[in-house]
């Protein structure tokens, strides 16, 4: 029992929803039947865990006058089920105040209440128009709204003029370019972190759609996602970046903030691959970015930041030498991270410090407490480790870590070939690093700097200068 859909549903409810969902049980224009209003009640008395509960006892509690089966008790529980996911389809439509609306019109029009409808209909038309941030959400509602209007005003007036046709389909061109340029971006970004099999359509031609007509763009997101994907994509886009930094510093108010947390954080990954690919004058780009996020919130997602962008955030600020910086953001913000990456991120991002400052020793204690939650954290640990080893001179140490990075790098199936081809080019050229007299190496710093992707690629240089 303790291992049913009914309790994994409701140890997800905190207090108010539980005595929401009471309410509901208890109401006779829901619930009629006693023996729900019994198990529920039973179950109460187990709450918060919902734990050591049995089913004999659960049929002993709901039907207390008479026998009971195995058949029965599943009856009553599937209805408590029903119920409850009810309440949450409830819940979710009472926080969706046009999702009322568009239902309210529906019924009205469907009792014949003109005089109603004509009332909430242009309500909700100045409500949704008076949006000063309307994203992909927003712009479908605003094309529901008038295609429900439009085939309402067919059936009343066939042969006169529908205004709704014209307006929907307004409506439906500015969501389709501006979630058909989101969700493009977001396949094409996603097969160059993990393997991915998106097929991309129509990516051509509404670009070009979109490059012919930028100064008739309904939304300003719609120009931001067609110059990500303008950064995504060429090999050269420093051009869409500048125009990207333009629209943001004088349209961001009129983009949704889901919408800004996307556009920003893909602006912050291509200056990430520009510095990756040694164009040094993207780390302060890089950098201003995530303080602008930082200080507006935008990358918080339910007030918790990634801890990709929290180690991003280090990486820049050493490079850039702000280190008093660093080790007060580290220790300030940490809290900012999910529960469970907030370990890994203290350790692994002191470390990080310790190792740009030279107090190599105290960054192996750090890197030695990180658990590797999360692949990315996996990678760089590995290969700052790899470092230190270098620079301590420990070369049985470093052997065994570089074999153990190159078994790891080629068996794990998560990451993206481009991720992989730049650490295994790291640990490729940290080999030959090791085994080249130094008089060779001012070649050996002519191959390395020929390598498009190479993690560490600054370092690599210190050394062999």
């Amino acid at each position: 029992m303790e291992n049913s859909k009914l309790i994994a549903l409701l140890r997800s409810l905190d207090n108010r929803e539980w005595r929401s969902l009471q309410q509901m049980v208890e109401a006779p224009f829901f619930n009629r039947n006693p023996e729900v209003i019994r198990l529920y009640h039973w179950l109460d008395t187990h709450r918060p865990e919902l734990s050591g509960i049995s089913r004999k006892a659960a049929m002993a509690a709901v039907f207390p006058y008479e026998q009971a089966d195995d058949a029965r008790l599943n009856h009553t529980m599937s209805f408590l089920l029903k119920l409850a996911e009810t309440w949450i389809a409830l819940e979710q439509y009472q926080n969706d105040p046009y999702a009322q609306a568009q239902w309210l019109l529906r019924g009205l029009a469907a009792r014949g209440l003109d005089k109603h409808y004509a009332f909430h209909l242009a309500k909700t038309r100045r409500t949704l128009s008076e949006e000063p941030q309307p994203g992909s959400t927003h712009l479908y509602q605003r094309f529901a709204l008038e295609i429900f209007e439009a085939e309402r005003f067919v059936q009343r007036s066939p042969r006169q003029f529908n205004e709704s046709v014209q307006t929907a389909t307004d409506h439906l061109d500015t969501f389709y370019l501006l979630e058909k340029l989101r969700r493009t971006c977001y396949m094409y970004a996603s097969q160059a972190v993990v393997a991915t099999p998106y097929q991309l359509q129509l990516v051509e031609e509404i670009c070009r759609f979109v490059d012919q007509h930028l100064n008739d763009l309904v939304s300003p997101a719609i120009e931001a996602y067609f110059r990500i994907f303008q950064l995504l994509s060429k090999t050269q886009a420093d051009a869409d970046f500048e125009a990207l930094k333009q629209l943001l510093a004088q349209q961001s108010g009129s983009i949704s903030r889901e919408d800004l947390t996307d556009i920003y954080q893909y602006a912050i990954n291509f200056c990430n691959i520009q510095i990756m690919h040694g164009r040094e004058v993207y780390e302060e780009e890089a950098f201003n970015l995530y303080l602008h996020t930082l200080n507006t919130g935008i990358l918080l997602i339910s007030e918790k930041l990634s801890p990709w962008h929290f180690k991003n955030m280090v990486n820049l600020a050493l490079r850039l030498h702000h280190f008093d910086w660093t080790e007060t953001f580290i220790a300030e913000k940490n809290h900012l991270l999910a529960p469970e990456f907030q370990s890994d991120a203290l350790h692994f991002n002191l470390a990080l410090v310790y190792y740009t400052t030279g107090r190599l020793n105290e960054a192996l204690e750090h890197l030695q407490m990180v658990e590797f939650t999360d692949v990315h954290y996996s990678i760089s640990a590995k290969a700052m480790l790899c470092q230190i080893y270098y620079q301590q001179d420990q070369y049985n140490a470093l052997d065994s870590a570089l074999h153990a990075f190159d078994i790891y790098l080629r068996r794990n199936k998560l990451l993206a070939e481009n991720t992989r081809a730049g650490y295994l080019h790291f640990t490729s050229a940290l080999k030959k690093l090791l085994r080249t007299p130094s008089a060779n190496w001012p070649q050996l710093r002519v191959e390395l700097e020929q390598i498009r992707i190479l993690p560490a690629r600054d370092w690599f240089i210190r050394i062999l200068e």
